[in-house]
Order: C-alpha cells, then structure tokens, then sequence
C-alpha cells in the first residue's frame, strides 16, 4: 500500500468555504453587532465633565533660609514621586472631608433610591443611622466616579462622571471649590506654623548671636590687653631685659663676695654677733624702695627700657639706695658710738652690702616676674588671635541666620496674606456640561460586536467543516480508496441555464 500523502491547507480554499458558507459568517455579525448596538441604550449612559486647575506652590521658606539648607538646586521629580504626588492627590480629594462637603453641598442624599438602599442595609445594621449609611454609600460610589491626573507643570485635571450630565458639571465646580478652601486653610495653618516656628528660631539665633558678639568682644578686649608696643613684644626689647637680669645678678655675686668678706673681718674682730636696729627713715626708705623696685618691673611690662619714664623711676631708685646708705652709717655711728671708727666703717660697709644685695635680689626677682609676663603674653597671642578667628566666624555664621530668619518673618507674612487673599488655585479649563455620554460609546461598541460577530462565525464556519464528511477534492478521493483518479467531470452550471 501506498502510504498516506499528506494533507496541505490552501489559503484559495479556505476563501472558498468561508464564500460557500458566507451566511454562518455574515449572520453572527448581525446579529451581534445589533444586540451590542441596541444593549447600548439600555445602559444607564455616564457624562464626564473635567477642568483644569493651576496650583501655586510658593515657597513656605525664604531665599536665605534656603541657601542655608543647601536646597536651591533640588533636581525635576522622577515619575514614581510624580505617581506618588497623584496618589495623594487622588487620596485627598476622594477623602471623606471632601466628599462630605460634596454631598451636602448638591444634596445628594436626597436621592430616594439611596435612601431606599440606606433603609435595606439599617435592617442588618440597626447600630447604624439611617444618614450613617447614606453616606456611606454615596461616599463609596463617589470615589469611583472622581479622577485627578497631572497635565502639565503644577497643573492637573478633575474631572468627575455622573448619569447627569449637569450633575457631573456641578461636582467638578464644587470639587474644584472644596479643594481650594480646604488647601487654602491648611496652606494658612502652616504658615502660621511656620511663623510660630520662625519666631521661636529668631529668638534663638538672636540669643545665640549675641552671645558670639559677647565672646567676640571679650576675647578682643584680652587680646588689647596682651597687646604690647612693637618695641616691647620684639625680640630686641626681650634681650635687653635679660640683659639687665643678668647685670643684676653679677651685682648680686659681687655684693655677695664682698660681704663674706667683710663677715670674716668682723668675726676676726669679735663683733660677728653686730645687730643693726632699723630706725623710722630706714623703715621708711625700704619700703619706698622696694615700690619703686615693683614699678620698675611692671614699667618695664608695658614700655621699653629706655622709656622716659623707666629711667625716672630708675634714678629715683638710685637717690633713694643714696640716701639708705646714709640712714644706714647714721644709725651705726649712734648704736655702735662706743666703737673705734675702723669699726664703725666696716660695721657700716657690711650692713650697707646687706641691704644692697637685699634690693638687687628683689630687683631681680621682679624684672624676671616681668619678663615671664611677657613670655606669656607672647605665647598667648597666636592662640588667642586663632580664638578671635574662630568667634568672627561664628558670629558671620550666626548673623546669617539671624538675617535668614528675620527675612523668614517677613516671607511668611507675605505668604500668609497671599494665602487668605486665595491666589494659590487658578482655573485655567473651567468645566463644561457634557454633550455626549463617556459610556456607553457605541462606536466602539459597535467595531467590538463586528469583531465578536465575526469570531463566533468563523467558529461556526469551522465546526460545520469539521462535520461535514463529503468528499469535496480529488486528492480525499486518492487518499481514502487508496487508488488513482482516472478521469473526472466537470460541473457546468452554464449548461443549466442554457438548457431553461
């Protein structure tokens, strides 16, 4: 046996059978593209009314305020920000402060076939009022009918759907109403926030501010105490004065040495155990000496060594040492009268050497207190001048925002009229009624019922196919007698018309 050759599809015969059986197509179409076209005015038909609103989004910050925080170049929001800003939107405007001004305002719980439906669901719900429930249906039914998208730059669309097509006119107006005063009074609550806000911040920063002054001023004022002449604070001025130190101190060795040994000559003598009683002029000379030794180191703090005036109190210093030695070989000639006067003039040298050496070790003493001043003061300017940086920069800072939050006052002031003045919404598209219904559209419904229709024939034309078993080609013929085809007759339809 031969075997089985296989079957190929021709599109010629698929146009053939769907020409043969054209009524299975044709049929389906009618009748579905006219059920679909007359179900369309048995729909309840929905009216779409919209208006576009410009939203003013002015800065609750002012300029200054802002280049402080670092957000004058905040970059375009990306479409999840832009789908998330929508869905607030559509949140808010679908809340039920909203809609419950919307009712009320078109009294739509006058509807009796709301109240009908409120009363059925108060049998299963008594707890509930009947208003309760009233609302609440119309709440639910009015999310689904509300829309908001983004047309452009701070600009979106409400637009709202109702049976009628005024009724949907007068909820995008109220809506869009709503909207505005809700907005604007919240808009008012933050700026008065805000301004709550700035004044407390400007209180601070003042405080803060005049306290950077308060430091700013001290460290200044230390810094013109440390401050010395040029002359004083120079390495120079410096050398002299240990200079001077250093005279002092060889004074002090030599003065030293001679009273050793003017001490061995009065043990030699026996008068090693000599007292010399300080009468009222030496008492009084030592102490105006010794003032005088204290305001020559602290003259030497602020002025040079060859200042005037420290070489007046040096030679006054000097007169008086002048006239301590003379109180001094006046008070040993009237307690050591009964002495030789050898004696006497040793005795005399001796306590004169004591009390020089007494007055060098105080000058000394006082001119390197003087010079660790000085020391310190130089030591201190550099840390004390950073100090002094640090606190003017502190003080520009705080001046900043001080002049920042000053200008925020006034910015909120101006934003708080603005806001009660209502410029922030403009209505750039107001809404219109509606001329045509939104649903149903019939034309599409009508391309929907051609290409349902046409579907369901070309479904019925492949069944019949399917269970038609005639022989329709001479290769079925072949395939199912498993023999050739000798010869065939053509049908002529022609020769049944000749032939009437």
């Amino acid at each position: 046996m031969q075997s089985p050759r296989e079957k190929s599809v021709n599109i010629k015969d698929i146009f053939a059978i769907l020409l043969k059986r054209k009524w299975l197509v044709i049929s389906p179409i009618v009748i579905v593209t006219g059920l679909a076209f007359g179900a369309t005015y048995l729909l309840t038909p929905e009216y779409r009314s919209s208006t576009i609103i410009w939203i003013d989004q002015p800065s609750n910050v002012s300029r200054e305020l802002v280049q402080i925080l670092g957000r004058e170049n905040e970059g375009r929001e990306s479409g999840e920000e832009q789908r998330r800003k929508i869905q607030a939107l559509q949140n808010e405007l679908t809340s039920q402060t909203y809609l419950h001004q919307l009712i009320t305002e078109l009294n739509l719980d006058d509807d009796p076939g709301i109240t009908r439906t409120a009363a059925k669901m108060r049998e299963e719900r008594p707890s509930y009022s009947l208003d309760q429930l009233k609302m609440n249906i119309l709440v639910d039914g009015l999310r689904s009918r509300i829309e908001v998208s983004f047309v452009g730059k701070d600009q979106i669309e409400l637009a709202a759907k109702w049976s009628d097509p005024t009724m949907a006119r007068d909820m995008v107006v109220s809506l869009a109403r709503i909207m505005e005063q809700e907005r604007t009074k919240y808009e008012i609550e933050k700026i008065l926030d805000n301004q709550e806000f700035a004044d407390l911040q400007l209180n601070k920063t003042e405080y803060h501010y005049e306290q950077m002054i308060d430091s700013l001023t001290a460290a200044q004022a230390r810094m013109q105490s440390l401050s010395l002449p040029e002359n004083i604070a120079s390495e120079a001025n410096r050398r002299d004065i240990v200079s001077d130190i250093d005279k002092t101190g060889i004074s002090i060795d030599d003065n030293t040495t001679a009273r050793n040994r003017l001490r061995n000559r009065l043990a030699e003598l026996g008068l090693s155990n000599a007292r010399l009683k300080y009468t009222d002029s030496i008492v009084e000379l030592r102490t105006e000496i010794d003032g005088q030794v204290a305001r020559f180191a602290s003259l030497m703090e602020r002025y040079a060594w060859n200042e005037q005036n420290v070489i007046s109190v040096n030679v006054r210093l000097n007169d008086n040492l002048r006239r301590l030695e003379a109180a001094i070989e006046r008070a040993v000639d009237d307690q050591f009268g009964s002495y030789p006067a050898n004696q006497r003039d040793l005795i005399k040298e001796y306590f004169i050497t004591e009390e020089h050496i007494d007055v060098l070790q105080s000058r000394k003493s006082q001119l390197e207190g003087s010079l660790t001043k000085i020391d310190e003061r130089i030591n201190r300017l550099p840390r004390l001048q950073a100090e002094i940086a640090d606190l003017e920069r502190k003080v520009s800072e705080a001046r900043r925002y001080r002049d920042a939050f000053q200008s925020e006052e006034t910015t909120v002031g101006i934003l708080s009229e603005r806001a009660k003045e209502r410029t922030m919404y403009k209505t750039i598209e107001p809404a219109r009624i509606p001329v045509e219904p939104e649903w149903p559209n019939r034309k599409k419904i009508v391309v929907l019922g051609i290409v349902l229709g046409f579907v369901l024939g070309g479904a019925a034309v492949f069944v019949a196919e399917l269970m038609d078993t005639s022989v329709k080609k001479i290769e079925d013929i072949e395939l199912l007698l498993d023999l050739p085809v000798l010869a065939t007759i053509p049908r002529i339809d022609k020769l049944r018309s000749i032939r009437r």
